[in-house]
This record gives C-alpha cells, structure tokens and sequence, in this order.
C-alpha cells in the first residue's frame, strides 16, 4: 500500500518541467512534449523498481516487526507450554499467552527484533522479504509513472480552465506556475487506486508470510514452518478462493488520505525550497527534510488504517468454518473493515489503532535516506541512457 513505504518522490526534473520545452525548428515551435514524455516514463518506472527493491531489503526488519505489532491484538493463543516445538526444532517459548497480552503498544524494537532472533535467528528479521522484494517493486514501478502522468495531465486541465478565468495561457509552460495542491492531491489519489489494486493480493500474501511466525501455537506441529510465496499462496486460496486476495483492499482506499496530505506538504516544500535557491534546485537536504516531515505527518495522521488493513490481511479463517457457507459468510463479516474497527476498539481501546507506530516513525529516516539516493541514481541514469537523444 501506499503508506507502507512511501517516503520520496521524483525530485528534480519532473515531467512537468521536461516536458515543457519548446524548440524552434524550421521557424517553426514544436513541443519535445511527445517525446520525452515515454523516456521519461521508462526512467521513472525503473528509478521507482530500483529505490523500492534497495529500501525493501534494508528496511525489512524494520517492516516485519511494525506488521507483526500491527496484528498481535487478534492473535489467539490457546493454552500451552512453553516448551512447544517448531517442525525445525526451533523453540516457540516467546509465542505464550503472557507474550501476546504484553502491550505491543510499549514492546520497543529492541525487544521485537530479539524475540525474533532467538525463534528464528538473524534470517526471521527477512521473512518475507522475497514477497516484499516482488511486491514493493512491483507497487513503486506502478506508481511513480502514474503520479506523473496523472501530475501532467490534471495541471494542464487546471491551467485550461483556468484560462476562462483571465490566465494566461502562454505562461503555461513557465516554470513559476506551480502546481496546484489539489493537483497533487487528485494525482496521488489516482496513481494509488490504480497501484493499491493490482497489488493488494501482492501485499495480502507478503502480510501473511510476516505474520506465520505468530499463529504457530494454533498450528500442529506439522505445519509450524515459513512458507514460501507459492505455498502461502495456495493455501490462502484454498481459506478464502480469490476475494481473499483483495482483503484490505478498503482499508487501502482509506489510505489514500495519506497521500492526499502527504504529496501536497511535500510538493509544496520543494517548491519552496526552490524559491530559496539561488540555482532554482532543490539541495538534498531539502528533499530529505521535505520527504521525510512530509511522510511523518501523513503518517501520523492517517496512521490507523494501516493497523486496519494488516488485521484485514492476517485474519484467518478457523479450519472448523471452512466447509460451511454459512459460516464462511460470517467470518467475512468479521474480517471486513467496520467489524475489524470494532473488535479492536472494543479489545485495545482506541490506542490499539496506534499499535506499531513507532516503528512505522523510526523507519522513515533511514527509508527516506535510501530511497532518496537510489532513486536519484537510477533516475540519472536512465534519463542518460533513454533520453539522451531527444535532448
């Protein structure tokens, strides 16, 4: 989803600005918007693969530990010793009654990543990470070109209706015309609709392999293994067929406001931090502080839906209900977004919305950080190698 690894967008250059140039040509003006427009496209679809699969594998402990406290309210822990076994002989002891009624509100990250580690030693910190590496990917290669299709497109639309109003319709291309907030807001929205559902099976299936490690003591001992993505995947069709692979997916439309807060702050203190400079450019530490206190205050915000869709994405059916329809039916009541809203109030209090988001604040440095190099990088580098001959 958005909001799950949101944390830089395209910096300088943008498509507006680009695709904006006029050239004389034969007496004639033309327009390279054309052009450019598919390079651009390119670049902007490998900058946002690239920055998403870097920041997935350096942030993904970071990433299990904030889902596994999102979800840790709805987990059911029966009665059992503490000595119970894995089928890999690994120890569930921290996997107790007594751990999952310890506040994930006050377990700090420290103490999350070291339970991890002693069940499941230093690689338990990446589980999941090769559904992370195809599902962040996959989302930010989505993204990022639509956002900048949508940006273009809906800013030239305001400037035309605009024109009816008095403006100026030849200082269209200039670049003191900033873009308007709700452009940037109805962009966002757009391009995260679009990427939120396509991918949603992809983070249904990435929440699934994080969370295993919690539901071992309602497992036998059997099954209390990681599975991989094919097998996480047949067994969450054989719980719910295909619906399930969209599970959340309301949860994710509620998060679109994170977007719609966070693309007009940040655009907005780029732009600002243009107006400051005498080159016109933005300085890294601009985008930095405007990536990162932009992300902060979406976060904050809007951060309940998030705790939303990972129980969404984690419920589980009981097996006992699974051949009955008319139980399947209740138990897709109980897994959908009002019935999940209540059960958490009604267990956490209010407070149990904010679970985890600490972890979510934490990352949002060294993600920025990450991203912002890498897709600076790439992007350079394909704007070199794609359009190189229409400059």
């Amino acid at each position: 989803s958005l909001s799950s690894g949101l944390s830089f967008l395209p910096t300088a250059g943008t498509v507006l600005r680009e695709e904006s140039v006029t050239r004389k040509v034969g007496g004639k003006t033309s327009t390279k918007e054309n052009k450019t427009y598919p390079h651009h496209f390119i670049s902007s679809l490998l900058s946002g693969v690239g920055s998403g699969a870097l920041s997935s594998i350096a942030c993904a402990p970071l990433d299990l530990i904030r889902t596994r406290m999102q979800v840790m309210g709805d987990v059911h822990v029966p009665n059992v010793s503490n000595n119970s076994e894995t089928k890999a002989g690994h120890s569930t002891k921290i996997f107790t009654r007594q751990h999952f009624h310890r506040s994930a509100q006050s377990l700090s990250v420290y103490r999350a990543i070291r339970d991890v580690i002693a069940t499941d030693g230093i690689k338990g910190c990446f589980r999941g990470l090769g559904a992370t590496l195809v599902t962040v990917p996959t989302f930010w290669g989505m993204y990022f070109p639509l956002y900048e299709l949508a940006k273009r497109d809906l800013h030239h639309i305001y400037l035309s209706s605009s024109a009816t109003s008095g403006f100026d319709m030849s200082k269209a291309n200039n670049d003191d015309v900033r873009v308007m907030p709700q452009v940037h807001m109805a962009s966002a929205i757009l391009a995260g609709s679009v990427a939120d559902f396509f991918c949603n099976p992809l983070f249904v299936v990435r929440t699934r392999m994080q969370t295993e490690a919690l539901h071992y003591l309602e497992l036998p001992v059997s099954d209390r293994m990681p599975h991989g993505i094919l097998s996480t995947t047949k067994r969450l069709y054989a719980e719910g067929g295909v619906e399930i692979f969209w599970r959340g997916f309301t949860a994710s439309l509620l998060g679109l406001s994170h977007v719609a807060i966070q693309f007009p702050v940040y655009e907005w203190l780029k732009a600002e931090a243009r107006i400051r400079s005498a080159s016109n450019q933005e300085s890294p530490l601009d985008l930095l502080f405007a990536s990162a206190f932009s992300k902060m205050c979406a976060t904050t915000i809007t951060y309940p839906h998030e705790v939303l869709r990972s129980r969404m994405m984690d419920y589980r059916v009981p097996k006992a209900t699974q051949k009955s329809i008319g139980e399947e039916s209740v138990e897709k009541v109980k897994s959908g977004l009002m019935m999940t809203l209540k059960r958490i109030v009604a267990k956490e209090g209010w407070s149990g919305l904010y679970t985890g988001i600490h972890v979510s604040l934490l990352r949002v440095l060294p993600n920025c950080c990450i991203t912002f190099m890498t897709y600076e990088l790439i992007l350079r580098w394909a704007k070199d190698n794609f359009e190189r001959d229409v400059l």
